[in-house]
């Protein structure tokens, strides 16, 4: 009597080696690929908040909103601050980026390359007599094709 495996013991324990094999680099592959997509939607997340916070600030202690004009929409934020010595600053969008400028120097990006501005938007109107600036853009992350919209109004106090 010999010992061992026939040919459809060996078939069979070689199907079920590869289905378990199979099914964890499935698994595998979408652990990497949720995580993946984690972080490109933190990071869609930290450059809307970015931009809305240096568009905050730049609407904090303004003396003068030079664009957009009252009752006006443009693709352009220009604002003198009280005492700042670098006005006007400017927050514009241009090729998938969203820009700001200080004092007429050159534009810095304020998104990164991982996330596109599709469009940015101001519109001045008052409210309560007190000047103010709505805000609408759109930010896109490629990877993950997800959007974030950016739909908030700042006083100018």
């Amino acid at each position: 009597m010999t010992k061992g495996f026939t040919l459809i013991e060996v078939l069979i324990y070689s199907a079920l080696v590869t289905i378990i094999l199979s099914f964890s680099l499935i698994v595998t592959y979408q652990f990497i690929e949720f995580n993946d997509r984690g972080k490109h939607l933190r990071e869609l997340a930290d450059n809307q908040k970015f931009l809305e916070q240096k568009i905050y600030w730049a609407l904090q202690s303004v003396s003068a909103i030079n664009s957009p004009v009252a009752g006006a929409t443009s693709t352009a934020l220009s604002v003198n601050k009280v005492g700042y010595g670098s006005n006007p600053i400017v927050i514009n969008f241009s090729d998938g980026a969203a820009r700001l400028s200080r004092g007429g120097g050159v534009y810095q990006p304020v998104n990164n390359d991982l996330v596109l501005v599709q469009d940015l938007s101001f519109h001045q109107f008052t409210f309560s007599g007190v000047p103010a600036i709505k805000i609408m853009g759109t930010l896109y992350d490629a990877f993950t094709s997800t959007t974030a919209a950016i739909d908030t109004t700042i006083l100018t106090r």
